[in-house]
């Protein structure tokens, strides 16, 4: 399995008790939704290892969970694992409609302005904050953050990788330097209140 494949599921976080289960993490927005896993591949060192799930079940929160390995039967075992990622296979994902996307699949995908359809550069990568992701973008030779709170209107177009944004009044002009005297009253300044009305 490569990492190409696959897509982050969590993490062991730490052993539980001492015949070899550990607390597994998993960050996503449903983790009872992969509850049934009959394996994971936890990265260790630069491969990704194939390990298979003898049982699982809830721990202290709903993204948590105690799970047993098969072969995984000590606690130094356990502790050998403990911080490792958890990948699964890409097909494991759930088919998203065309206003989202996972935060993984857009790297490298060109994003467009969604009001005038103009190409504006390619995602670098997404920057993953608590309150809503960060596109890093590279537009006329800068690096561009464009913030995608719940109000900003998207457009996926996966057979194009191409990722359609409506951005914010004067966001592109205060990194470009360009004057926006049209918009002057609009701008956003980063700080105000998002979208500027």
């Amino acid at each position: 399995m490569k990492e190409e494949d696959c897509f982050v599921l969590g993490r062991v976080t730490k052993p539980h008790g001492y015949k070899g289960e550990v607390v597994f993490f998993i960050d996503a927005d449903e983790p009872e939704a992969y509850r049934d896993l009959d394996a994971v591949w936890l990265k260790v060192g630069d491969r990704l290892i194939p390990h298979f799930i003898d049982s699982i079940r809830s721990h202290n929160t709903a993204d948590k969970f105690v799970v047993r390995f098969d072969g995984v039967d000590s606690e130094a075992k356990a502790k050998a694992i403990s911080s490792a990622q958890a990948f699964a296979p890409l097909s494991l994902l759930p088919q998203l409609n065309s206003d989202s996307f996972y935060l993984h699949e857009v790297d490298g995908w060109k994003v467009n302005d969604l009001q005038n359809g103009s190409e504006l550069g390619t995602i670098q990568r997404v920057l993953d904050y608590a309150m809503y992701p960060i596109l890093e973008v590279q537009i006329e030779g800068r690096e561009v953050l464009i913030p995608l709170p719940s109000e900003v209107q998207i457009k996926v177009e996966r057979a194009m990788k191409t990722l359609h944004v409506d951005l914010p009044n004067g966001l592109l002009e205060a990194y470009l330097g360009k004057d926006n005297d049209e918009n002057s009253d609009t701008e956003w300044d980063g700080d105000s209140e998002y979208p500027p009305n």
